[in-house]
């Protein structure tokens, strides 16, 4: 897939932004109460700060990605030779 070669970069990039933040949050959520409480609430006050905005961008990141690959005609496989 062409899409994986030429835009490794951004999208492992908007991935990251997107998963770390819902990792906080889900540690956040699951460990308050617990006795991990403490560092529950270090992930808590964390995604409060960098989430909302890091999930905002790295899904603008990924759909920008994906729209230029697919105006470039990276998306389709009928470009690739075999052989």
């Amino acid at each position: 897939m062409r899409l994986l070669e030429t835009r490794y970069a951004p999208l492992m990039t908007s991935l990251w932004m997107i998963g770390l933040p819902l990792v906080l949050a889900f540690f956040a959520g699951a460990g308050a109460g617990t006795a991990l409480d403490t560092i529950a609430g270090y992930a808590g006050a964390i995604f409060d700060i960098f989430g909302g905005a890091s999930l905002i961008l790295g899904a603008a990141l990924l759909v920008w990605t994906v729209w230029s690959a697919w105006r470039a005609g990276e998306m389709s496989s009928q470009n690739e030779v075999n052989g």
